[in-house]
């Protein structure tokens, strides 16, 4: 595998549910860049 395939991750705040870093490429995750959907949904 070269560098190039490889989708740097970060983690969510609330429950450690992997994160794209980047938020324009390969996002899932649209209400907030720091914790994933479930948990914002949580919140509200």
């Amino acid at each position: 595998m070269r560098n190039e395939d490889d989708i740097e991750l970060k983690v969510c705040k609330k429950c450690d549910a992997p994160l794209p870093c980047d938020a324009l490429r390969l996002n899932y995750f649209n209400f907030d860049t720091c914790i994933c959907d479930d948990c914002y949904n949580q919140l509200s």
